[in-house]
């Protein structure tokens, strides 16, 4: 197969999964792909159109070890004549949770052809100087696992004349005991809302503008409690520091996200 055009969609708040998908694009040699970024809410609002590229790479941020909510109706919304496509999940070093599955069994049913499929690492939305969490990645040796991951995929599709040759097997995932007792939207259980320290802020708006939810008044500055995700690129992109990561339990959460982040995980890639 030939594959001259792709479709890159993904959703990244702070900017992690971008570089993922950029990378693994760039290792394919597409030339000129077309992007489609979820973050803001506007290109949520309606539903997908056929998928009509050569191929399709759909990477996703991991949120409470699943697809973040707000994306399975864009998601479900996708449709395919049998394109192939690449899934990708980026998590913060701490598990990559239930995320491929997902997204193999949303697009499949959407009428792609999974044929790869990778967990990649990110800095955690929860990491701060105090308590770093994968802090930095993805680095410039994940961008190049990912580079490589994308001629792999290369390789492999120019290998093959029709997508019926291939079957993928993406180990089935389990939901850690924790994920399973925590109620929706647990993050915000463990961090409070960001506010912005007034004395510092100087209104530029930026996170206005990027907050995934449109949940940061635009006037005020307060964010609205109930829309917040807890992806804290409110405070990751303000360049005069006005807002924090503030833990609640703090102690309790630092120890817990140490412990969990001493191994330093690598990619997983399945093809």
């Amino acid at each position: 197969m030939i594959v001259n055009s792709a479709a890159v969609i993904y959703f990244s708040p702070t900017g992690t999964t971008k570089k993922i998908l950029y990378a693994i694009a760039e290792g394919m040699c597409i030339d000129s792909p077309k992007y489609i970024d979820l973050t803001l809410p506007n290109a949520r609002i309606s539903n997908a159109s056929m998928i009509n590229e050569d191929i399709a790479i759909i990477g996703v941020p991991v949120y409470e070890e699943r697809i973040p909510k707000i994306l399975y109706p864009f998601l479900a919304s996708l449709k395919s004549n049998n394109k192939p496509v690449v899934i990708v999940a980026v998590y913060g070093n701490i598990g990559d949770g239930i995320v491929l599955n997902e997204l193999k069994t949303i697009t499949e049913n959407s009428g792609f052809k999974v044929i790869a499929a990778g967990s990649f690492i990110g800095e955690h939305s929860f990491s701060t100087k105090e308590v770093p969490i994968a802090e930095g990645r993805p680095t410039q040796n994940d961008l190049r696992e990912a580079r490589n991951f994308g001629q792999m995929i290369r390789k492999r599709i120019e290998t093959i004349d029709d997508l019926k040759e291939i079957s993928l097997t993406i180990p089935p995932e389990k939901l850690p005991l924790i994920a399973k007792i925590l109620p929706e939207n647990s993050a915000r259980m463990f961090t409070k809302t960001p506010y912005a320290d007034m004395s510092i802020c100087n209104g530029c708006g930026v996170c206005v503008k990027l907050c995934p939810m449109s949940a940061i008044h635009k006037d005020t500055l307060e964010i609205d409690e109930n829309q917040c995700l807890r992806c804290f690129c409110c405070v990751k992109e303000c360049r005069r520091k006005a807002r924090k990561i503030i833990y609640k339990k703090k102690l309790f959460v630092s120890l817990v996200l140490t412990a969990k982040n001493k191994e330093e995980k690598k990619p997983k890639k399945y093809i």
